[in-house]
This record gives C-alpha cells, structure tokens and sequence, in this order.
C-alpha cells in the first residue's frame, strides 16, 4: 500500500512537531510547514495526498492558504483539514460552504487525527 503524505501548517512549533511525530509514527509521509507562504513554497515541489492547516496564523490564515491553493489547478482536488482551536459553529459552516473536507477542534488525539485523514482518503 501506498505511503499517505500530508502537508501539515501550523506556526506553534511545539504542536507541529508533536503531530507530524506521531503521524510519522502510524506510517504517514508528514511535510511540516510553519506558515501558509512556507506550504505554498513547498506545494511548487510536491503535492501530497492531503492538507492540514491551523486556522490563525499569521502572515496568512488558514482560509487564505486554502483558497490559495484552490487556485492552483494541480492542487484544487486536493482534500483539506482545517485543526483548529476554534470551536465556533459559524466558522465550521463557512468552512464547510467552502468546501473543506473537515473541521477538526484541537486537542486531538493522534489515532482519531489518523482516522479522519484515511476517512478523507476514503481508505
């Protein structure tokens, strides 16, 4: 079977790593990036199977990194997970207008992390 990549973006350095370890550890390919500009860079030279990002970070949140890389023709399929530590509804469901695969509320643990990237994957 083929290696899951993942694109991880999140600024806090302690969950970034912490994360890409451990879903490195259940057998995924995990590119960390720290900001959105940083993954785009990344996106010029792989595609991963999935994204991952944090909502608030600065220079450009995690809505302006996905509807950056929706521009992109290569990269518009790609499914997105938004792990974020907003817990507002509203901002769930304009995620989900957008057309976000997921909406994921940190803290999460790694195996459920793990399911909902294979439930995306549909595998």
């Amino acid at each position: 079977m083929k290696t899951i990549s993942v694109l991880f973006v999140d600024d806090d350095d302690e969950l970034r790593k912490a994360l890409t370890d451990g879903l490195k550890e259940k057998g995924f390919k995990v590119i960390p990036a720290e900001s959105g500009p940083v993954a785009l860079n990344i996106l010029k030279t792989f595609i991963p199977d999935i994204i991952i990002t944090d909502l608030r970070m600065e220079p450009m949140n995690g809505f302006e990194f996905y509807q950056n890389v929706k521009k992109i023709p290569d990269l518009c399929n790609l499914p997105f997970i938004f792990l974020t530590a907003i817990n507002d509804t509203l901002a769930e469901k304009y995620s989900k207008s957008l057309g976000v695969n997921s909406y994921v509320i940190k803290p999460i643990d790694i195996d459920k992390l793990a399911l909902i990237i294979k439930f995306n994957l549909h595998l």
